[in-house]
């Protein structure tokens, strides 16, 4: 019978195609590599692999083995991995969590609330999205999940779910001299806004202003939602952000949230993620985890 052992170094000098990045792939010295292809060309009476001027490259009867050993090996590890329940309660994996800056305001600390009592050695780690960048995040691992508005970012290789739909609300500070608890569109373009970075992704005000043949007075162009806190209570600036940033300001500061003089098209928030093989009972508990928390705020 032949030890699996053997069938692993060959996929991995197959893959790499040199034996020496094989050996450190491996975590093996180059000697024990090239014993193992050894032991493995003796059992199929093939050398396998022969020297080109790159590394080395796999003779016909490799190149017919390698779909059926790499799919054995890769069932066999699945199998492994499967065996290994995961346990939230014990678990001290690390999730990395791709958010918009509206997640990060809405999401974050219910998370963590939830995360101290249900899986307390759980770890998170925040990227912020790129959404340029975010597909091949998620399929390269970089990212387990990223919870985003994906409207205008295309991932044909990405499983996603509509979390919640989102619209857009004005908030001023409560003692605001001229804008009290609603505004006319009128005001709403006299006075002075803080807005958020297009390059963002938050497009939607501005657009459907430009549709309307109109333009607001932007004085403060910021990169983020979440770094807004002292910006509301210490200008007279409006600000324009998602309902559920706006409601998580008022409860924290003394500020009037109301709706905007003009409609906007709302928008879709999605949970996405690839779908590894591996290690997916992990990510399956996340994203419900999430799921969950989102159908509360």
């Amino acid at each position: 019978m032949i030890d699996l052992s053997l069938i692993k170094v060959f996929i991995i000098i197959y893959e790499t195609k040199n034996i020496s990045h094989a050996a450190l792939k491996l975590n093996l010295s180059q000697p024990s590599v090239t014993y193992n292809l050894n032991r493995l060309r003796k059992f199929l009476n093939d050398p396998l692999f022969e020297r080109d001027k790159f590394g080395v490259k796999p003779t016909k009867l490799a190149q017919s083995l390698y779909p059926s050993f790499s799919q054995s090996i890769a069932e066999i590890e699945m199998a492994i991995t499967a065996s290994k329940q995961f346990n939230p309660k014990t678990s001290s994996r690390v999730f990395r969590l791709g958010l918009s800056d509206l997640g990060e305001i809405c999401l974050l600390p219910s998370l963590i609330e939830y995360l101290s009592k249900e899986a307390p050695f759980i770890k998170i780690h925040i990227e912020e999205i790129q959404s340029d960048k975010v597909e091949e995040w998620l399929i390269e691992g970089f990212l387990d999940v990223a919870v985003f508005n994906s409207s205008y970012t295309v991932m044909p290789k990405i499983e996603s779910r509509n979390l919640f739909e989102e619209r857009y609300m004005c908030i001023v500070k409560k003692q605001h001299p001229r804008v009290q608890d609603h505004v006319s569109l009128e005001q709403y373009l006299q006075e002075k806004h803080a807005a958020i970075k297009s390059s963002t992704g938050h497009i939607e005000i501005d657009q459907r202003l430009k549709e309307l043949g109109l333009k607001r007075n932007i004085m403060l162009e910021l990169p983020h939602f979440s770094v807004l806190q002292d910006v509301i209570t210490s200008s007279e600036l409006l600000i324009t952000l998602p309902s559920r940033a706006a409601k998580v300001y008022e409860r924290n500061s003394d500020v009037n949230i109301f709706e905007l003089p003009f409609t906007v098209k709302p928008f879709n928030v999605s949970i996405n993620w690839y779908n590894h093989r591996d290690d997916l009972e992990a990510r399956t508990w996340f994203i419900q985890v999430l799921q969950n928390i989102f159908r509360c705020l």
